[in-house]
């Protein structure tokens, strides 16, 4: 089976939100910011690129994806307290899994962490397509990456090309996207 959105350049995306370019004070806006954040993890990201490579194979879902919400969830590590916590007490790991909702797989920074998150994600496409069956592939994975961060039941039906609105940062699909496309070109396939 080929992994999930392997052309990552078919899919559509506006970057970076006004939310995340002021909390990272960037000068750029848009997908030029999203691309200078994934850009700025790279290194750090490079400690896990074989992890995420093997967990994307193995789960038919492309890597740089995976490399993306890592970039965006937890600056590829560097945003987590020594403990795998983060920004939100109950969020864990590399990807930012809620330990309110998930029991959790492994270590903060490890491989069972990484497949647990990509594991939900890819959940979350299938329930997208079941529930949502008019959509396109690209607002099945736009509300899948929106309802990882708010929960799949708060993602609506009627209003699928402005998901990210619900968001905490307001962009949370288009800057994981415009991060993927990023990751992508890095090697991350």
């Amino acid at each position: 089976m080929a992994a999930t959105f392997r052309d990552l350049d078919e899919l559509t995306t506006t970057g970076a939100s006004e939310l995340t370019v002021n909390a990272n004070n960037l000068r750029v806006s848009g997908v030029e910011a999203s691309c200078r954040l994934a850009r700025d993890d790279l290194h750090q990201m490079s400690t896990y690129k074989d992890d995420i490579i093997d967990v994307g194979r193995a789960l038919h879902l492309h890597p740089a994806l995976i490399a993306a919400i890592i970039s965006k969830q937890s600056r590829a590590g560097t945003a987590l307290k020594e403990s795998g916590f983060g920004l939100y007490a109950d969020c864990f790991g590399l990807m930012q899994i809620s330990k309110r909702f998930h029991v959790g797989k492994g270590e903060p920074f490890s491989r069972d962490h990484i497949d647990e998150g990509t594991t939900y994600l890819i959940h979350l496409i299938k329930t997208m397509k079941n529930r949502e069956e008019t959509w396109t592939r690209e607002q099945h994975l736009k509300g899948a990456l929106v309802g990882y961060m708010i929960g799949i039941e708060g993602v609506p039906r009627d209003h699928p090309d402005s998901l990210d609105s619900l968001t905490p940062t307001k962009d949370f699909a288009n800057d994981v996207i415009a991060r993927a496309k990023v990751f992508a070109g890095e090697g991350y396939v």
